[in-house]
């Protein structure tokens, strides 16, 4: 048995691992965690199990919790922590098979090490493409949150192209039609792609927490260069609208886009999407992920919805306890300290709702 916590100081070690997966995703890299760091995500740890020729692994951002808003000021630091997936997808990676008398040896040692590391909780975002809540469906706390959209890129041009909705089909040719131009390239562009971001967080209203610092770009296009592509629509020799896009030789992943607010009539997303699914298609990449909405059912994801005509696949999240008389406690401290704490939100690490 083997049992690991690796920290971004092993780089060389973490890849190492991950790579040594059949089905390893760009999520899954110590680059990729590092990267949210610095987007301000707390600690990478790379977790790392291997039994009787089974193995699995996955990926945490160890937060203080005492740096979160409502606990600021009551905790000490370094009091207590939680561990999160990074933002996007996560949970294992795993092949071989793990006995269920393994499984209780892992979730065994890892409630000690987390105690002993005053980790309250850990908190999944499950990967949709691998559907990988099915490894720890006896071990976490599971549940469907809502749909992803995964585009098949197996497919020649003309089927991804009939694989659209009526309606997406509609609007590749509406842009054509309005001359937009497709361009890609591996970050030589950046500042449009930022202005293009930025133009629609502001129109969407984001949260702050959707706005990336130049710092973040600057990490990805270094430190991931051969994983990140960043695709333009092209409009009267303007940069219309862009998305950036992380690949790996199996998947490829939707991550930031946007559109300028004056140029939405375009339908240049539409093409934009449409040709980047036919430039993974050209390079034998399986799947296209779009992602989903930010809530369960909302214009992002019928938006995406608009490029498959079965695409969707569930996303699912989940969580573990560690420490369930301290989880309570801070759940009682912030129904004290926060009058707008609403405790019976549908919040798996609920003193975070």
């Amino acid at each position: 048995m083997r049992f690991e916590l690796i920290g971004r100081t092993e780089k060389e070690k973490w890849n190492y691992i991950i790579k040594s997966f059949q089905n390893w995703d760009i999520y899954y890299l110590c680059e990729y965690a590092e990267s949210l760091q610095i987007h301000g995500d707390g600690e990478p740890v790379l977790i790392y199990f291997e039994e009787n020729g089974g193995k699995f692994a996955y990926v945490m951002m160890e937060n203080d919790i005492s740096e979160f808003g409502p606990f600021s000021g009551i905790l000490q630091k370094e009091e207590y922590f939680d561990w999160t997936t990074p933002y996007g997808y996560g949970g294992p990676l795993a092949e071989g098979d793990i006995t269920a008398e393994g499984m209780q040896i892992f979730q065994k040692k890892l409630t000690e090490v987390c105690r002993a590391r005053a980790v309250v909780s850990q908190f999944f975002r499950f990967h949709p493409l691998l559907q990988n809540q099915h490894v720890f469906k006896n071990m976490s706390e599971i549940v469907n949150l809502k749909k992803t959209v995964v585009m098949d890129t197996t497919a020649d041009e003309e089927t991804i192209f009939h694989n659209m909705v009526p309606n997406s089909r509609k609007n590749v040719r509406k842009a054509k039609k309005n001359n937009v131009q497709i361009m890609f390239d591996y970050g030589e562009r950046i500042n449009d792609f930022i202005r293009i971001y930025e133009d629609t967080m502001e129109h969407n209203s984001a949260e702050e927490y959707y706005y990336f610092q130049r710092e973040y770009f600057d990490f990805l296009l270094k430190e991931m260069k051969d994983h990140v592509i960043i695709f333009y629509a092209i409009y009267d020799q303007k940069p219309v609208s862009a998305t950036l896009f992380f690949y790996n030789e199996k998947y490829m992943h939707y991550h930031l886009a946007g559109t300028l607010s004056a140029y939405r009539t375009l339908a240049a997303m539409n093409l934009l999407i449409s040709e980047a699914a036919n430039w993974a298609s050209s390079r034998g990449i399986q799947k296209l992920h779009l992602g989903g909405g930010v809530g369960t059912d909302d214009s992002l994801l019928s938006f995406k919805k608009q490029f498959t005509k079965d695409g969707l696949i569930d996303f699912c999240i989940g969580r573990n306890i560690f420490i369930p008389e301290v989880y309570e406690e801070l759940i009682d401290l912030r129904v004290k300290s926060d009058q707008e704490f609403d405790p019976e939100k549908p919040f798996l690490i609920r003193y975070r709702g």
